[in-house]
């Protein structure tokens, strides 16, 4: 958000907890909206038009993650991400169509590396992750302008999202700054790309050199497993249900 104030801009800052947010702006208003919920994504809109008329561009970047050991059937744990992570992005992607019919306007997609690169602990975030890329990836054609749309992918960022996602949860490699990441998707929102990639290292591991030598992403993955392995051994008790929270 930071970034974005840099520019002349009124901000809707939504949050299920508005209070974590530490910006003091008069071009900020916060709002707590739960995500998950249908009926609060169109208040949420129905205040953004009240505030400033019309929206120019949103960023749908909540979402949260389990990490996690399924072992229980649990209906509830799956619907509440996939309804945040996934159906309401999706959601309010249509609802901006709807509101700026004949107009420009832009909406940015936050996919994550994960959505390409699925992560043992992390099934089900893995999961919303690529199915907003697949979804996002058609839909931006069915679009007069298809670069209304633009996806993000980054990699683990340092912010609470770790934390969040379960009990002494291990980073990933490599780690990202949160700052350098904001400033990969405004740059790429200036220069009107279609996707924005703030690793170089997942490009060229990723999408450049797995092309190649397709083992790399395995090899990956097994790593991954690994720390997995360690973290179940050492917090044997956290299991399937952890706590649900969202992040800004």
């Amino acid at each position: 958000m930071k970034r974005l104030l840099e520019f002349d801009v009124k901000i809707i800052a939504c949050s299920i907890d508005s209070n974590n947010t530490d910006i003091v702006d008069d071009r900020v208003v916060t709002r707590n909206c739960d995500l998950s919920k249908k009926t609060e994504v169109e208040r949420l809109f129905d205040f953004a038009k009240q505030e400033l008329g019309t929206i120019d561009i949103l960023f749908a970047n909540a979402g949260f993650a389990y990490y996690e050991k399924i072992e229980t059937p649990n209906y509830e744990h799956i619907q509440r991400i996939y309804n945040t992570n996934v159906l309401a992005p999706i959601y309010m992607s249509e609802l901006m169509a709807d509101l700026n019919k004949g107009r420009e306007y832009k909406v940015v997609i936050t996919c994550s590396a994960m959505g390409k690169l699925p992560i043992p602990g992390y099934a089900l975030y893995s999961s919303t992750k690529a199915a907003l890329d697949s979804f996002f990836t058609a839909y931006r054609y069915e679009l007069k302008n298809e670069k209304t749309v633009c996806l993000v992918y980054p990699i683990a960022t340092k912010t609470n999202f770790f934390n969040m996602a379960g009990k002494n949860t291990p980073e990933l490699f490599p780690v990202q700054r949160a700052e350098s990441v904001a400033k990969s998707i405004i740059e790429g929102v200036l220069k009107d790309k279609a996707s924005v990639y703030p690793s170089k290292i997942f490009v060229i591991i990723n999408l450049i050199l797995n092309r190649v030598f397709p083992f790399i992403n395995y090899c990956y993955v097994l790593y991954a497993k690994k720390k997995f392995g360690v973290w179940i051994r050492q917090n044997s008790h956290c299991r399937h249900h952890q706590t649900e929270r969202t992040t800004p």
